[in-house]
């Protein structure tokens, strides 16, 4: 039964557009720094990242500041009652638009930084992937004590921006410029995707959940790469384009297999598809044989990890289907 309320979706649909302009954000900045270098601070791709991040701020701070509910999931603190999603967005987009001015101050301190791994850098992607995780939380909760349809298209959405996030991280090896071992990539590609789409698949908002994320996380990078063309031609970035991985197929394997495997050994198979048909775009630039051979057990190990650890945050939100 459907619960009265604040209805967040349309919060939540704010929250996925400043994600997705933060995203999009990220990748124009990095191919604006391999082609032209470090500019100045507000440069057009800074300008989109803290103008989407503040749109997120504001928006998360008018869903918290009109919500009015005391579910059993709210958080209540100097006696109000704080939707623990919406709290994680705001954290998440705050520690970015932190990050930029303290990123600023460490570049006139120590320099350019060679590696999207530096100590600023992380905490801006730290706080993507807080900012993407809430928006899946809240949707998630909503999606079962809210009873929306909606909330279960968002919660694919969401995922998606994980996936967004997931590579985002390995941005630079997208972009064929790593500061370190390209044994990292195919390792870490593994577990992240092992873990968001393992936990998409076992929470099952939608038929296919898993599938539509990397459909939805295939449709943005297309889109990006058409936007990075354009900029291009515009003057506002160079000619850099990122390799995109290939999760379909992965997501297809986690939505199959979800229901017959433990959520460790579904991961196995998710992260090793991924690989799999992520390597007709990387071997040539990235994954010559030998870092395949030196990677493959790591990358199996992260897979495992992930998958187990998609499983488990799962199965803490799968209570949720009682409230409905």
């Amino acid at each position: 039964m459907a619960r009265p309320g604040l209805n967040l979706a349309r919060v939540l649909a704010g929250l996925m557009l400043g994600g997705l302009s933060g995203l999009f954000g990220v990748y124009w900045d990095i191919a604006w720094h391999i082609d032209r270098g470090r500019d100045a601070f507000f440069s057009p791709p800074h300008n989109l990242i803290y103008g989407a991040m503040l749109a997120s701020v504001l928006v998360a701070g008018v869903g918290m500041f009109r919500e009015r509910r005391r579910t059993p999931w709210h958080l209540m603190v100097a006696g109000r009652a704080l939707h623990p999603g919406i709290l994680t967005v705001a954290a998440g987009a705050l520690l970015v638009l932190i990050f930029a001015p303290a990123d600023d101050l460490w570049h006139r301190l120590f320099g350019p930084d060679i590696s999207l791994w530096a100590p600023m850098h992380l905490i801006g992607l730290l706080g993507l992937g807080l900012a993407s995780f809430g928006g899946l939380v809240t949707a998630e909760i909503e999606r079962w004590w809210a009873a929306g349809p909606a909330y279960a298209w968002l919660s694919v959405g969401f995922g998606g921006l994980l996936l967004g996030w997931s590579t985002l991280l390995l941005a630079e090896y997208e972009y064929v410029v790593p500061a370190f071992s390209p044994v990292y990539h195919p390792v870490i590609l593994a577990g992240l995707g092992a873990f968001v789409l393992v936990l998409l698949a076992r929470l099952e908002p939608l038929p296919f959940a898993a599938s539509a994320a990397a459909l939805g996380y295939t449709l943005f990078r297309a889109a990006l790469a058409g936007g990075l063309m354009l900029t291009a031609q515009l003057d506002l970035a160079g000619v850099s384009r990122p390799l995109i991985a290939v999760l379909l197929p992965a997501g297809v394997v986690a939505d199959l297999l979800a229901r017959w495997l433990p959520p460790w050994l579904l991961g196995g198979f998710v992260g090793g598809t991924a690989l799999a048909a992520s390597y007709p775009v990387f071997a040539e630039a990235l994954w010559p044989d030998w870092v395949l051979g030196a990677a493959w057990p790591f990358a199996l190990t992260a897979a495992l990890l992930g998958g187990a650890l998609g499983g488990w945050v799962a199965r803490q939100l799968r209570p949720l289907e009682g409230t409905a």
